[in-house]
């Protein structure tokens, strides 16, 4: 009786043990593992499709690239991405998961997406996904590049001195003495110049010009004229 007892109640455990393994073998079976579609990797974040929403990450943001995967197929969910990323001379690897408090988070919208933020830069090289139904692959279908920041303003005081002008200012006609240069000196005016001109020395020895020498012409002839007419009187008074 004893013996029958225990025969018994092992073949009841067996029993709900297999029970327990056949209800779980449809969930064990549907979870598989997927790979990104080859023709989106590599990629950097500037050489994918642009696209920034809130709902995906938000973004534009300084310093930080968003990543946006898609599942084609609409029966089938994402539990989990592990991407692959070159990242200067290393490699990261970076798993997103449902919540978004450490800068990724998985997100029904129509499809099963999935979001993750890296630093700016890097380079996504690979990416497998864990999805509840089989399916062929699943897509990077945008990225949110990283903004490029405003050029800080120049506080440097220029190295180059004004260079003063060179054309001195023009003064109008009647305004009166130049104006005072700076430091409050008038500027004096130029004096006049009182030097007598230097004598050559050979006017002095000229003779007189102009009226003077026309009156003692005049006189020399009037004294010719004189004597010949005396001279022919006396011609005349002698044949005579």
């Amino acid at each position: 009786m004893h013996i029958a007892r225990i025969g018994r109640t092992t073949a009841a455990m067996i029993g709900a043990s297999a029970a327990a393994l056949l209800a779980a073998g449809p969930a064990l079976a549907a979870e598989c593992v997927i790979r990104i579609n080859p023709g989106n990797v590599p990629t950097t974040a500037a050489g994918a499709e642009q696209e920034c929403g809130e709902k995906f990450g938000g973004g534009p943001y300084e310093g930080k690239d968003v990543w946006v995967f898609n599942l084609p197929e609409k029966d089938s969910r994402f539990l989990s991405i592990t991407a692959t990323f070159k990242a200067g001379d290393t490699t990261e690897t970076v798993v997103i998961e449902e919540g978004a408090a450490d800068g990724d988070d998985i997100v029904l919208q129509g499809h099963s997406k999935a979001y993750v933020i890296t630093t700016a830069g890097w380079t996504l090289l690979d990416a497998t996904a864990k999805v509840t139904e089989e399916t062929d692959k699943f897509v990077l279908t945008h990225t949110c590049k990283a903004k490029t920041p405003a050029p800080a303003p120049s506080d440097k005081p220029s190295d180059k001195p004004s260079k003063p002008s060179g054309k001195p200012s023009a003064s109008t006609p009647g305004a009166g003495p130049s104006a005072t240069p700076t430091g409050g000196v008038e500027s004096p005016s130029p004096a006049v110049s009182t030097t007598p001109v230097a004598s050559t020395g050979s006017d002095e020895s000229l003779p007189l010009t102009g009226a003077a020498v026309s009156g003692l012409v005049v006189v020399g002839l009037g004294l010719v004229g004189g004597g010949a007419l005396l001279m022919t009187r006396r011609k005349r008074r002698f044949i005579a």
